[in-house]
């Protein structure tokens, strides 16, 4: 299949240098279609992808790693992205939305006492084991 041709080359040279290719084990194309999958992508917006080949496909699997409601490149999260990035988004203080997020999470969730923000999931579970 010459489809996806460069992004497959890649790949392979990923492997060289990367163990199992990709960072995210759950991003390895082996897991979707072996030696036909679209590894490496341009661009994306919405739901739609540009593929490393140049190919436009439509990204219905699970979306990158996870639930993405508001698909790839939201203009409204970008542009809060932006101004956050802009306004100096990591100090050695706090950011005062930390508080305002919480607010929110216990305002919708009233059975909730308290917020805990994490990096990851596996340290939320570090988290919520302690």
């Amino acid at each position: 299949m010459k489809k996806f041709s460069k992004g497959r080359r890649l790949y392979r040279e990923a492997c060289k240098i990367i163990p199992g290719g990709v960072q995210l084990l759950s991003k390895r194309p082996e897991i979707y279609l072996p030696n036909q999958w679209p590894s490496y992508y341009k661009s994306a917006k919405g739901c739609e992808i540009l593929t490393y080949d140049n190919t436009r496909l439509y990204d219905f699997t699970n979306c990158s790693v996870g639930m993405c409601p508001l698909g790839y490149s939201n203009k409204t999260v970008n542009t809060a992205v932006i101004k956050t990035v802009k306004s100096g988004n990591t100090t050695v203080l706090n950011s005062h939305l930390e508080v305002e997020c919480a607010k929110l999470i216990l305002n919708f969730h009233k059975w909730a006492q308290m917020v805990r923000f994490t990096k990851s999931g596996g340290e939320a579970m570090s988290v919520a084991v302690r």
